[in-house]
């Protein structure tokens, strides 16, 4: 009766363990497939605001009487620009309000216009996955989707626990950049300054 009871128990266990595992291989099949589909969606969307925005001309930062920035709607997602690393060949739409949707770089406060701008993203595959790599000097360029583009270069770099006002505004910089690693509690700073 026992030697039964242990072969039961352990078919039992078996069978856990290979429910268990296949769960686990079809959440991270689910998990890829997420990230892929959010890759050749951002593509898309930078399409199609390339299609909507003027052709891009080379923009300074001056005073303004309006900082408000001018939104585009693609698909019920509403953006402000697009944001670009040339050397890591990163492409990637801005939305124009936090919260709405952590696929893309989101606007967390400020306007382009005034120098107060600041995005924030995430580490996940196909946004700044490649952040440990960012460097001082690198270019960032910024399209608004009146077509003005702004030309930056980063000029500090700092890893902070948190990304509130106080860590974002330590450096006076025209763009900010926070990017939130999404396997710890940290958060890349970039601070941008405009290239001339």
């Amino acid at each position: 009766m026992k030697k039964k009871n242990g072969l039961v128990t352990q078919r039992v266990c078996v069978i856990i363990g290979a429910v268990l595992l296949a769960g686990a291989i079809l959440m991270l099949a689910l998990w890829r497939w997420n990230i892929s589909y959010s890759e050749k969606q951002a593509e898309r969307y930078v399409n199609t605001l390339r299609t909507l925005i003027p052709e891009p001309q080379d923009a300074v930062l001056e005073e303004r009487r309006d900082n408000t920035m001018s939104v585009l709607s693609v698909e019920r997602t509403d953006f402000v620009g697009i944001v670009e690393l040339p050397r890591y060949e990163s492409t990637l739409p801005v939305c124009a309000d936090w919260g709405k949707t952590s696929k893309y770089p989101c606007r967390f406060n400020g306007s382009i216009y005034d120098g107060t701008m600041q995005i924030g993203a995430t580490t996940q595959k196909g946004q700044y996955d490649f952040y440990r790599e960012l460097s001082v000097g690198d270019t960032v360029i910024y399209t608004d989707v009146e077509g003005n583009r702004y030309t930056f270069e980063i000029t500090s770099l700092r890893y902070e626990k948190h990304a509130d006002q106080t860590a974002l505004q330590r450096d006076e910089a025209p763009l900010t950049l926070f990017i939130k690693n999404i396997y710890s509690f940290e958060y890349l700073i970039v601070f941008c300054d405009v290239r001339y």
